[in-house]
């Protein structure tokens, strides 16, 4: 005779479905990929949309004040030494690093003759950003280069020459317009 008890004595049955950790894992999973998946979205609207309207204002200034600034107004201080004799004779005294490109103030002074003609056009203010890195609008090159405590700029001036600036623990010591 059959027992009638519904004890399985100790036999386990398997369950149905996916184990416990194997849903935590691909819930997880899910939740990367549509986060992923949204920051892309984000990311390609966002260079969309500054392509079409351009850099926001806000942005501009947090960014050109953080790293621009500070070598336009050493472009300006330059350009404005440049353009008169007594300028540049201060410019190259205060700039003790230049001798070493330009031995005596005289050659200083002529080179700095030279390159007057070339000047013209160079913003007292610096440009936004859409205007600096935009060719046709301002400058047509404009780049500066950072390294250990060397930083080099090269800015085509939008009515004149080609300005370079070179600085050593923001000193100035070269200097060339072409």
């Amino acid at each position: 005779m059959a027992e009638g008890s519904w004890d399985d004595a100790g036999v386990h049955l398997p369950k149905k479905g996916m184990p416990l950790w194997g849903k935590i894992t691909l819930g997880c999973c899910s939740g990367c990929a549509l986060l992923f998946v949204l920051l892309m979205a984000t990311c390609i609207g966002g260079a969309h949309w500054v392509s079409k309207n351009g850099v926001p204002e806000i942005f501009d200034k947090a960014v050109g004040s953080a790293f621009l600034d500070k070598a336009w107004g050493e472009m300006d201080r330059a350009v404005r030494g440049l353009q008169t004799e007594e300028g540049a004779k201060a410019l190259y005294r205060a700039n003790p690093g230049l001798a070493e490109n330009y031995p005596t103030e005289e050659d200083f002074l002529k080179a700095a003759e030279e390159w007057r003609p070339n000047l013209g056009g160079f913003p007292t203010q610096r440009p936004a950003l859409r205007d600096l890195f935009q060719k046709g609008k301002g400058a047509g090159h404009f780049s500066i280069n950072t390294q250990n405590s060397t930083t080099r700029i090269d800015y085509q001036m939008p009515k004149g020459g080609r300005l370079f600036l070179q600085l050593e623990s923001d000193r100035l010591v070269d200097l060339r317009v072409e």
